[in-house]
């Protein structure tokens, strides 16, 4: 009998930069290959590995195929009709008890397609629960933004090209954001000069000309110093600021102390570095800035890219064509609606937590304490700070559900675990709000194994077992085609065009270029009462960066895996971490290259592999986040401190002290 085989075009849904375009192979219903979509406009074919190891994921032996329930040590299989009724027998008790605020629903970015987003749906008819705010990722950045332009939006992949100067502020796309690379290569082969600004010297170093080893916590002093060079020699754009820039007067005041002398005590960065940055940034116009997701991970975050910010703005860098400080690209959320929108007005008793204190938030709530916890998309008892308190906390809630394709350490620590449909199973529209400005169609590949079922599924079947009035009951693909109406509305783009090829904004490829901001002034807002009135200087500043002690004087950078995203491809590895240190950290702290150590903070230890590395940060160890418990997951040494502006996790503000461990590396 001949083998039935086709190609089906879909997305990768992971939390990156990119949203891979995608083609899987499929034979009988089996998926035999996975690479890029040749003919996607950003992509182009190229995939990294961690797309790749969607197969693995999809086919690996320990994925879930069975509802489970705990029963002291062990997990017992329940058929979906008994697991779902068990939930809504729960979930029914805790609100005739304590309300639907006592349940609390922690919903992350593990995947991004509309249809896995349907718990929010759910919870909203439900009557409101308890959600996080904030961000462990990147949201004292979004805050800092929105401050100064209403919104997070960056410029077209191709457009960054036209720069005739680039920096990479905190950004390492060689290893996370590999789609960008091309067109920096393309601005450098037409001149354009490339500045890596990052403590370490990272696989993107080999993309730049300079390398700029700025200090840990003090990037906002760096670049208030470049910006106080720019005004003291009258380098600064004064037709574009009288135009489109608010608050400019305040600002020169305020930074006249943070001279160029100044921050090169700080940054450790050299005075003429400072300012020979600030003329270079100024001359070479346009120049665009690409801030990564690691300088406002510590406690001073948002005024740090509040002031890179300042940069674009005084030297008339916005708006243009090459120019831009590119963050995140916050575009088709706005354009989500139908379910989504239509269910907001039934959260009546919603309420919020900080994200990243959910140990103390479960700890001392009490009005209404929270009794039953929904974990879908996140496994944050690997990726939250400060994981033996949150571990602790999480065990002491009656009721635990958690939607996963494996049995991660948050399911582990569940009461009812939940098996769930892979990308490759179901149909979806996903985006990536980072990089990317494309919204792509992703088709279904396969039909998923059976005793596995989608998040849109099991919503709507436990909408059923609770009486939900009016709950939607939409086949998927109606579903999706009112979720993107005002997209539709706005640019006559639905569903079936989405399967023919992705969309993008025409006018997202130069934010800004109308010159009107999304700011209460509709300028760029160096000078915010926004940001007065939420607690925040008005005008962007420098905190002293947090700083170790004698016990504790190393502070801890924890940066993405190349190979993984967050904690998702670390369950097949069966090793223990690496903590990269300089080579005076090794000498200084006794350490040997390959041996084993113990990383200790105020929080615990952790038991790593020491490399040394030239390029490694100083006065620092560099831990890679989303091992698992079984190997040691860095968040046993982090704490709950969170950044002065959009509740970010300040990870970065963790200090340790390494010492060799007793036995040696076998």
């Amino acid at each position: 009998m001949q083998n039935h085989k086709k190609k089906v075009r879909f997305s990768c849904p992971l939390d990156c930069f990119d949203a891979c375009g995608l083609v899987a192979t499929v034979v009988d219903n089996h998926v035999s290959r996975i690479r890029g979509d040749r003919d996607h406009p950003l992509t182009r074919g190229v995939c990294c590995i961690k797309g790749i190891k969607l197969l693995e994921r999809l086919n690996h032996p320990q994925r879930l195929t069975s509802p489970l329930r705990r029963s002291g040590r062990k997990w017992v299989p329940l058929t979906w009709p008994e697991a779902l009724d068990d939930i809504a027998d729960r979930l029914a008790r805790t609100i005739g008890q304590f309300g639907s605020a006592a349940i609390l629903n922690y919903a992350g970015s593990g995947h991004g397609g509309l249809t896995k987003k349907v718990d929010d749906i759910f919870f909203n008819y439900l009557g409101g629960v308890t959600v996080p705010r904030g961000s462990l990722c990147w949201g004292a950045g979004m805050a800092a933004q929105r401050y100064d332009f209403g919104e997070a939006r960056g410029h077209h992949p191709a457009d960054i090209s036209r720069s005739k100067m680039i920096i990479l502020w905190g950004r390492n796309p060689a290893d996370t954001n590999r789609h960008l690379v091309p067109y920096i290569r393309r601005a450098r082969q037409s001149g354009a000069t490339i500045v890596l600004i990052d403590p370490r010297r990272s696989a993107s170093a080999k993309l730049a000309d300079h390398h700029l080893a700025v200090r840990p916590a003090t990037d906002g002093a760096l670049a208030l110093g470049v910006a106080n060079s720019i005004i003291a020699k009258g380098r600064h754009d004064d037709e574009f600021i009288k135009k489109r820039v608010h608050g400019f007067e305040r600002f020169r005041q305020a930074i006249q102390h943070f001279t160029p002398e100044w921050a090169a005590g700080v940054t450790g960065i050299s005075r003429d570095a400072i300012r020979w940055l600030a003329q270079a940034y100024t001359e070479q116009k346009p120049a665009g800035i690409i801030i990564g997701y690691g300088l406002q991970r510590y406690g001073n975050g948002g005024n740090a890219v509040r002031s890179i910010d300042a940069l674009g703005a005084i030297t008339g860098n916005i708006g243009i064509s090459g120019g831009g400080v590119n963050y995140a690209n916050w575009f088709f959320p706005d354009f989500i609606g139908g379910d989504f929108k239509k269910s907001q007005a039934r959260a009546r008793n919603r309420r919020t937590f900080s994200i990243a204190r959910l140990a103390e938030y479960l700890e001392t709530e009490d009005k209404p304490p929270i009794r039953s916890i929904f974990v879908s998309k996140a496994n944050p008892l690997v990726q939250g700070p400060d994981i033996n308190r949150t571990a602790a906390a999480f065990a002491a809630i009656d009721f635990k559900v958690v939607i996963d394709l494996f049995m991660t350490d948050t399911a582990r620590h569940a009461d009812l675990v939940l098996p769930c449909t892979s990308v490759l199973e179901e149909e979806d529209i996903i985006h990536s709000s980072m990089f990317s400005p494309y919204v792509n169609y992703s088709g279904r590949a396969v039909l998923a194994p059976e005793g596995v079922m989608g998040e849109y599924e099991i919503f709507r079947a436990l909408a059923d077992r609770m009486r939900l009035p009016d709950y939607p009951r939409n086949a998927r693909t109606k579903f999706l085609e009112q979720a993107i109406g005002p997209l539709t509305e706005a640019y006559g783009v639905n569903v079936e065009d989405l399967k023919q090829a992705p969309f993008t904004l025409p006018e997202h490829a130069v934010p800004w270029q109308d010159g009107l901001f999304a700011t209460p002034s509709g300028k760029i807002e160096l000078y915010s009462e926004d940001a007065r009135a939420d607690g925040c200087s008005p005008v962007a500043t420098y905190i002293e960066a947090a700083t170790g002690n004698p016990e504790y004087p190393l502070r801890l950078i924890t940066p993405h895996r190349r190979e993984s995203m967050h904690s998702q491809h670390f369950a097949f590895i069966d090793d223990i971490p690496e903590a990269v240190v300089s080579p005076e950290t090794l000498q200084a702290f006794r350490l040997t290259d390959g041996r084993r150590a113990r990383v200790s903070s105020d929080r615990g230890t952790l038991l790593v592999r020491i490399r040394c590395d030239s390029g490694a940060a100083a006065d620092a160890v560099t831990i890679e986040q989303g091992w698992w418990h079984k190997s040691g997951s860095v968040n046993v040494l982090t704490s709950d401190r969170i950044s002065e502006m959009g509740e970010q996790a300040a990870y970065y503000d963790c200090f340790v002290h390494v010492v060799p461990a007793a036995e040696n590396l076998k």
